[in-house]
C-alpha cells in the first residue's frame, strides 16, 4: 500500500545527499530499527489477562491461557487485530489508512512548529533529562520522541505503543540520526488494555494523544498497574481553550502570511486523501479531569502546568 524502506542507516543518508526536499511533497516512510520481539516478550502479557505465558510460533504470538493468537510482522507485535477478527477490524483498517495518509502529509513546517512545545515540556518537567529508565510511550506514533524529547536516548529502554502503524517520516530521519540506529520495541495496542506485566515500567508517558483515547481513566488504571512503585506517569497535550490575545492569528494574517501555501497544500492533501480534521474523542478545557482521574486510580499528582493552549501533568505511583 505504501512504499516503505527497511532501515540501513548508511544507505538512507547516502541517498538523501543532494536530494532536495520540497516542503509540500508527501513523505517517504521508513521502517524503524526495531528490536526482535523474542528479546522482550517475557515482559508482555495478553491484554486483559492477569496470567498467561506468551510464546512465538512462526509469525504468531500465542497466549497459552486463552489461546489467542497475535501477529508479528517486521518485528511489530500486534495486539489489535487478533486472528479471530471481528467486524470492527474493518473500521480499524480504514482508520489506519486514514492515519497513514495524515502522517504522510506532515511537512517540515509541522515539525518545526511542534519542536518548541516538546523542548519546553522536556526542560520544564525535567523529563527530558532522565537516564537508565524503562519508558512506555502510549500513542507514540512514529516513536520519534525517543530522540526528539529525551537527551540521552541510548540509556532508555523504549517501548513504542500505538494502535496504528505509523512509520518513520523522512523529516525525522534527516534531523534525528539516532532514530535509524537505536532499536525500539514496537507494539500495536490500546491505551486501555496495555499488554505489559505488572510493575514493569519506570515511566509511562503520553504526548499529544490522550484526547484520542477511548477511556482516559482506564488508561490511568493501566498505567498504575504496569508502573513500578515510585514510577512516573507523564501526560501532555493541548486544551480546547481560547488562545491568548497576543497569540491569535487573524484570517487576514493567515491569508497573507508566509505559511499560507503550506496551509493550502495541507488542506488539499487532506481532502484528496480523505483525512479527517477532528478525530478527538475528548475536548479537555482544564487540568481537573487529569488530576482527579489520576488520584482516583491511586497516583500522587506532583506537577501540573498550563502554558498557552498546552499542558502537562506529572504524577507518581506511591512506593
Amino acid at each position: 500500500m505504501y512504499e516503505t524502506v527497511i532501515m540501513n542507516s548508511e544507505e538512507i543518508y547516502f541517498n538523501l545527499i543532494d536530494k532536495e526536499r520540497n516542503i509540500y511533497e508527501p513523505a517517504q516512510l521508513y521502517h524503524q530499527n526495531r528490536e526482535a520481539v523474542e528479546n522482550y516478550l517475557n515482559n508482555m502479557r495478553s491484554p486483559g489477562e492477569s496470567e498467561g505465558v506468551l510464546s512465538i510460533e512462526g509469525d504468531m504470538v500465542i497466549c497459552n491461557k486463552n489461546g489467542k493468537k497475535f501477529t508479528k510482522q517486521n518485528n511489530v507485535l500486534d495486539f489489535i487485530k487478533a486472528t479471530d477478527s471481528k467486524p470492527e477490524d474493518k473500521e480499524w483498517e480504514r482508520l489506519n489508512v486514514q492515519f497513514m495518509n495524515y502522517h504522510k502529509s506532515l511537512s517540515p513546517y509541522t515539525l518545526l512548529n511542534s519542536a518548541p512545545i516538546n523542548n519546553y515540556l522536556a526542560l520544564r518537567s525535567g523529563m527530558g533529562a532522565i537516564k537508565d529508565k524503562i519508558v512506555v510511550d502510549i500513542g507514540a506514533g512514529t516513536g520519534h520522541a525517543w530522540c526528539s524529547f529525551f537527551q540521552y536516548p541510548e540509556t532508555i529502554d523504549y517501548y513504542l505503543v500505538d494502535p496504528n502503524l505509523r512509520l518513520l517520516h523522512d523529516q525525522f530521519v534527516r534531523i534525528y540520526p539516532k532514530l535509524t540506529q537505536l532499536k525500539l520495541k514496537h507494539i500495536m495496542a490500546y491505551a486501555e488494555e496495555l499488554p505489559f506485566k505488572n510493575n514493569f515500567a519506570d515511566v509511562v508517558m503520553s504526548l499529544s494523544s490522550i484526547d484520542h483515547f477511548k477511556d482516559y481513566k482506564a488508561f490511568f488504571a493501566e498505567a498504575f498497574r504496569i508502573l513500578k512503585p515510585g514510577g512516573t506517569l507523564f501526560v501532555s497535550s493541548h486544551l480546547d481553550i481560547p488562545a491568548h490575545a497576543e497569540d491569535v492569528t487573524s484570517t487576514s494574517q493567515k491569508l497573507f502570511s508566509d505559511s499560507f501555501f503550506e496551509r493550502l497544500s495541507r488542506y488539499l492533501y487532506y481532502k484528496k486523501s480523505k483525512v479527517g480534521h477532528d478525530d478527538h474523542t475528548y475536548h479537555f478545557t482544564s487540568l481537573e479531569p487529569f488530576e482527579t482521574g489520576m488520584k482516583e486510580k491511586g497516583f500522587i499528582v506532583e506537577k501540573g502546568e498550563i502554558f498557552k493552549r498546552y499542558f502537562y501533568v506529572l504524577a507518581k505511583k506511591p512506593l
